[in-house]
């Protein structure tokens, strides 16, 4: 039996992001963290990892050199950037800021993130509707708080997940303005490993700056072929 975590993809719940940040946050923060050190080591559902993730899409002079494992920060992370080829930096860009978020978390937690195939156990980072609500950072869209709950109980309802329901959630994300793309990702990859996949243990459910912020686990267990496919896994828990 393998595990899987979902982590919320806000930035802002990461260090020294928000000016304003409450013990709250911070206590959300250290959950998230928490779930992080269950497992030495996480797989995010892309085939390959990035040279560099960094905040620069927000206008944050901080990010990670993925190819040494250090952070850089202020002048320096502005250096690394500017000393990347063309290739390399189409690859960074091309990076969904949920996995640059989770990439983040992971440095900071101390832990070990791989593309898929490097660990069993999936990370995987959510960013639920910044539109459902009247004081959210986007303008309010109609259906997008109803959205937001059919997604968190499609995860949490009965003992076990309903896969292909919340695929076809994650499919409407982003007219909710939403970005699940990596919940995606991951969950059909389960499927297509005939995967059996436990619904979410909810460790926090709470509105962070008006946006809904969902951090819980879970397990899956591969049918026998799908374990095959995945011999050779760097699981080392």
């Amino acid at each position: 039996m393998s595990g899987f975590a979902i982590i919320p993809a806000a930035p802002v719940l990461l260090d020294d992001i928000d000016r304003t940040e409450t013990v709250r946050t911070a206590g959300l923060r250290a959950k998230i963290r928490e779930i992080l050190g269950t497992h030495s080591n996480w797989a995010l559902p892309i085939d390959t990892l990035p040279p560099v993730a960094g905040l620069g899409g927000w206008g944050i002079d901080r990010g990670l050199d993925l190819r040494t494992d250090r952070l850089h920060t202020g002048g320096a992370w502005v250096e690394l950037v500017e000393s990347l080829t063309e290739t390399e930096r189409s690859l960074a860009e091309a990076v969904d800021s949920a996995i640059i978020v989770a990439l983040l978390h992971a440095h900071a937690t101390g832990v070990e993130v791989g593309a898929l195939g490097s660990s069993a156990n999936l990370l995987l980072p959510v960013d639920l509707s910044g539109a459902a609500a009247e004081e959210a950072p986007l303008a309010p869209v109609d259906g997008a708080a109803e959205f937001d709950t059919a997604v968190v109980a499609a995860l949490t309802a009965g003992a076990t997940l309903e896969a292909a329901a919340v695929v076809d959630l994650c499919a409407q994300g982003e007219s909710m303005h939403a970005n699940l793309s990596v919940l995606e990702a991951g969950i059909q990859h389960l499927i297509e490993q005939g995967a059996e996949i436990s619904s979410v243990d909810v460790r926090f459910d709470e509105r962070v700056h008006d946006v809904r912020s969902l951090c819980g686990t879970g397990s899956w267990t591969a049918a026998e072929t799908g374990a095959l496919q995945h011999q050779g896994v760097n699981d080392r828990d």
